[in-house]
């Protein structure tokens, strides 16, 4: 998972739907519609946050 790694105005059109296909993972892995990828490390950024980040908001 490399979703939180890049800001997307650096990618190219492959580069965006890997990370678009990225979110939806997450977001299954978050709302437990998945078995794999549970305990991630990177998750953990999103479990901490009390919701969505604004993009002028961003964190490290």
């Amino acid at each position: 998972m490399r979703l939180w790694s890049l800001d997307p105005a650096h990618l190219d059109r492959q580069g965006l739907v890997a990370c678009w296909r990225e979110a939806l993972l997450a977001q299954a892995v978050l709302a437990g519609r998945t078995r794999g990828y549970r305990h991630h490390p990177q998750l953990e950024r999103f479990r901490v946050m009390p919701g969505p980040v604004e993009p002028w908001e961003r964190h490290g």
